[in-house]
């Protein structure tokens, strides 16, 4: 069982690596072209310095960069580092991201010759958090980049999460699957002293949480805190992870928000009064809880007790 389970995932694991980068070369030219206002898919692939247009092996991810060796193979300046960084950064996500599933109770069984029903049933949650993945790299380079919130590639995230989740909560309403009673509990055993909150009502409360909370310190900062779209970010990112999970979240991303902040301003590269996209935060603070929730929650639990 074991030779049979490494012989298929090992080989997932590559695949999702290759469609990450593909998707992470496809974030690039989306951020690229969305800066200079210019259509996204009917323009074809071409040198941002020169404007020639590019071949077909001079536009796979990675690959093209190592092989051109950084440079345009017609003007021959420089490419951004940031091409392949993005690239090969949401491909190891997309590894994460299935490395994190295979955590979950049941889902290996996914592997083992069950019903093709129960299969896709299985992969939705893995395709969704694929997606959610995506787009939070999506919004938070760009957030980077220029201190705005792209709400039209939220409100696509969002969508097809309520679909899913919608979706999965009717299956195993009307016929229960096992791995689906483990799916949204991020904190594990850890989050036993939380009420448990079925299904898609667990996203809907994560959102109206996540939202409202952000909401509520850009209304009494007026602004100066965050920014108008950080909410926004809170409220998808409380979504996809769910109550109570959302708690943890908010609090990781305060943290790290927090202390890169401090470390910004102390180092001279931000000053006291610049604003300081939270939106990669907001980001990493959500992911940090999807991979490791029940550690984070026991750690501090461990650190009350000290005290």
């Amino acid at each position: 069982m074991f030779n049979m389970l490494k012989e298929i995932i090992y080989p997932l694991y590559v695949f999702l690596f290759l469609l990450g980068t593909i998707i992470g070369s496809f974030l690039n030219v989306v951020i690229l072209r969305s800066e200079r206002n210019q259509e996204i898919v009917k323009t074809p692939s071409h040198c941002d310095q020169c404007g020639a247009k590019l071949k077909i092996w001079e536009n796979i991810p990675l690959f093209s960069y190592i092989f051109l060796r950084g440079r345009c193979g017609h003007c021959h300046k420089t490419i951004s580092a940031i091409n392949p960084m993005s690239e090969f950064l949401t491909g190891v996500l997309f590894v994460i991201v299935f490395w994190r599933f295979l955590q979950i109770p049941f889902f290996q069984a996914s592997f083992t010759g069950i019903s093709a029903m129960q299969w896709f049933i299985n992969f939705l949650p893995l395709a969704l958090w694929l997606i959610y993945v995506a787009v939070l790299l999506l919004i938070s380079i760009y957030d980077i980049r220029n201190l705005v919130v792209m709400d039209g590639f939220l409100i696509v995230g969002f969508v097809a999460g309520l679909l899913g989740e919608s979706l999965m909560f009717l299956i195993d309403k009307y016929n229960p699957i096992a791995f689906l009673s483990y799916y949204h509990n991020w904190l594990g055993s850890a989050g036993f002293f939380f009420p448990e909150i079925p299904g898609i009502f667990s996203n809907i409360a994560g959102l109206l949480i996540g939202f409202l909370f952000i909401k509520g310190i850009v209304w009494v900062t007026k602004g100066r805190a965050m920014g108008d779209g950080d909410p926004y970010i809170a409220g998808f990112i409380g979504f996809i992870l769910g109550a109570p999970s959302v708690f943890v979240f908010l609090f990781m991303a305060f943290i790290i928000g927090g202390l890169a902040c401090f470390a910004l301003i102390v180092s001279g590269y931000k000053r006291t009064k610049q604003y300081i996209a939270f939106g990669p935060f907001l980001t990493l603070g959500g992911l940090l809880t999807f991979l490791w929730g029940e550690k984070i929650l026991q750690i501090y639990f461990n650190l009350m007790m000290l005290n």
